[in-house]
């Protein structure tokens, strides 16, 4: 985690010298806002990264370390933060997660963002997060705004999680399993969904995704892959890292034709 923050400061100290930079916030508190990056005030396609720390840790503080990759791209970055468990319900996170794309397309023009043209990424409690943006949970203007997913290590089937220690503080009743679930809507459009696991991630990261790619296949363009030699934290390298084999993935995504 202090790495990743520490290329946060790094980009955030870049931006301000040479580049376009906002923070905003969306919400109701100081936690739901969102962080801009961009080469200049001009609309660009969109990357939009949602953070881990079981729906309970993190901000934009950590979500803001892809930033000078993503700029390198061509395009804006977005790092969004959202209110946190046991303070917030897993329902208004949820919430909060469409809330922040539904003002990220409202000031587009102000937040340097193509709403045409938006890839929506997370790792795990924030892969949960971009995942449901695409089930009929959100709004439909959101729904046909997001071009493609990038979904890294994540939690779609909420059973397991709900009877481990992580429900301690999320608090997440039987009910918010069941209407909180990727696994058990089907998304909203035939966009790429790009699904990836560090290789050496436990086995329970491996079978949510599995599980994932077979109930969305029939609605979505679905792939799932293995990041060789990476586990649930340092596969995110692969994000922030102009090597990286998930950066080349996403720039893909932001490059190719959207309808």
């Amino acid at each position: 985690m202090a790495a990743g923050r520490a290329r946060t400061l790094r980009a955030r100290s870049h931006a301000d010298v040479g580049g376009f930079h906002r923070v905003v916030q969306y919400g109701e508190t100081p936690a739901s806002s969102i962080e801009v990056f961009s080469r200049s005030s001009e609309r660009r396609p969109t990357f939009v990264m949602f953070h881990g720390g079981w729906w309970q840790e993190g901000s934009i503080d950590d979500g803001g370390r892809y930033a000078e990759a993503i700029v390198s791209l061509g395009a804006t970055h977005v790092a969004v933060g959202y209110p946190l468990a046991p303070n917030a319900s897993l329902p208004r996170i949820v919430d909060a997660a469409a809330a922040s794309i539904s003002y990220l397309i409202k000031h587009a023009d102000e937040l340097a963002c193509d709403p045409s043209h938006i890839v929506v990424g997370g790792h795990s409690a924030g892969a949960h997060l971009a995942a449901m943006l695409m089930t009929e949970r959100a709004p439909e203007h959101i729904r046909q705004s997001i071009t493609g997913l990038m979904l890294i290590g994540g939690a779609f089937d909420l059973a397991p999680i709900a009877e481990s220690y992580v429900n301690d503080r999320v608090g997440m009743s039987a009910r918010d399993v069941h209407e909180l679930s990727p696994v058990n809507y089907l998304p909203a459009s035939r966009i790429p969904v790009l699904l990836r696991v560090g290789e050496l991630e436990p086995s329970e990261f491996h079978r949510q995704s599995e599980l994932l790619q077979e109930r969305w296949s029939p609605s979505a363009i679905v792939t799932r892959a293995l990041v060789p030699g990476r586990d649930h934290f340092d596969v995110l390298d692969e994000l922030d890292s102009p090597s990286g084999s998930l950066l080349h993935e996403v720039a893909e995504l932001l490059q190719a034709p959207h309808s």
